[in-house]
């Protein structure tokens, strides 16, 4: 795959990022991240251990929200699920689902049968089988192999390839499966951001949120031939549009190592634009009309549809492109339905909402979920 970087774009958006993030201002004010909502464990040890099993859930279309509200009840009904010791000689995969399904109908606050076909373990019931065969298998390598302590496989390391190159199962024998260089990426954030381990560089995790943000603002290209959209089945009304096949070896990870040596290049923290774009792709352009679909994920409004019928903006649109601090360098959209359900990445062109601004008007209060700013005592 031929990727393109428009590198002085990237370091007007990125350098702006930045600037928003730290200053908490804007529609970044009170925001308060998944990864930090929810109870977690004080100790050193024990809360990068918690971390590491919150990775592994880090998967798929999945509010991520879910899994620490999940694991922090699960951490403090049964804390020894965390440890590596006591999983590697007590706990089977089996024993794991079962306790996670026996929490959930309290978190739920329903019974078992009023799951919702998950399982009976709420949005944990996503691939549960896959991902606790992983919790169960890399807690027990954890224990082997490292002493019991993920932070163990950052000793010595200077930037992020060193330690991937650990802890990849597909490069060294004591690495970990279901887990690669995304998640750990996100995971090595987590512990920086509580200093549990020192700042190096470490890539942007490059899932469907960052790559909206970075081909929506023409920072990344691919110049390959699109990979036409025919499964007129499923996307119809996408027929023709832009579209390219979302491989890791082959998009994520260059954009991945691109983003690295970028940031550093041009001393810019991956620390601040990582939740920056994840935050803006979240509450904004998910919300973006042309990013939506109905609910069995049959249609899309399409550029050219727009253009044919503008009567098909909803009539009390709440424009969350009129909030978005990117939206002077943003021309594109990417619905997450194809990525999430088909591994395709659909790129169209993004129409902008004629509408009359009218002041005075917070965008707190038109945007149904932005921030996603809860208060703990409200969940527990």
């Amino acid at each position: 795959m031929k990727i393109k970087y428009d590198t002085k774009r990237a370091l007007e958006v990125f350098e702006l990022l930045d600037k928003l993030w730290k200053s908490k201002t804007s529609i970044f004010k009170d925001v308060v991240l998944s990864q930090n909502r929810w109870p977690e464990p004080e100790q050193r040890k024990e809360l990068a251990n918690y971390l590491f099993c919150a990775a592994i859930f880090m998967r798929g279309a999945r509010n991520s929200d879910d899994p620490f509200r999940w694991l922090s009840r699960l951490w403090q009904k049964v804390p020894e699920m965390f440890n590596p010791e006591s999983v590697a000689r007590e706990w089977t995969m089996r024993k794991i689902q079962h306790t996670i399904r026996e929490i959930t109908p309290e978190i739920l606050q329903k019974k078992k049968e009023e799951d919702n076909g998950n399982g009976g373990a709420g949005p944990l019931g996503y691939n549960l089988r896959e991902s606790t065969r992983f919790w169960h298998k890399n807690l027990t390598l954890l224990h082997e192999e490292w002493g019991g302590d993920i932070l163990n496989a950052f000793w010595g390391v200077t930037e992020f390839e060193g330690f991937y190159r650990r802890v990849n199962y597909e490069e060294n024998e004591a690495g970990f499966e279901g887990m690669k260089r995304k998640i750990f990426s996100l995971f090595t954030i987590w512990l920086q951001e509580r200093e549990l381990i020192s700042i190096f560089p470490t890539p942007l995790p490059i899932d469907h949120h960052a790559l909206r943000i970075l081909t929506a603002t023409s920072i990344v290209k691919f110049l390959d031939p699109h990979v036409p959209v025919t499964l007129e089945k499923y996307y119809p009304a996408l027929i023709g549009q832009f579209a390219v096949r979302v491989y890791d070896k082959k998009v994520n990870d260059p954009i991945a190592i691109w983003s690295q040596k970028f940031l550093k290049k041009h001393n810019i923290s991956h620390l601040t634009v990582n939740p920056a774009m994840w935050v803006i792709s979240r509450d904004f352009c998910s919300n973006q009309i042309q990013n939506t679909t109905r609910k069995d994920g049959t249609f899309f409004f399409t550029p050219e549809l727009l253009k044919q019928n503008p009567r098909l903006w909803p009539k009390k649109y709440k424009n969350p492109c009129r909030y978005c601090p990117l939206e002077n360098f943003c021309t594109g959209v990417m619905p997450s339905h194809p990525y999430h359900k088909r591994g395709t990445m659909v790129m169209m062109q993004r129409i902008p909402y004629a509408e009359p601004y009218l002041p005075g008007i917070d965008w707190r209060d038109v945007m149904p979920y932005a921030g996603r700013r809860r208060s703990l005592s409200k969940n527990y």
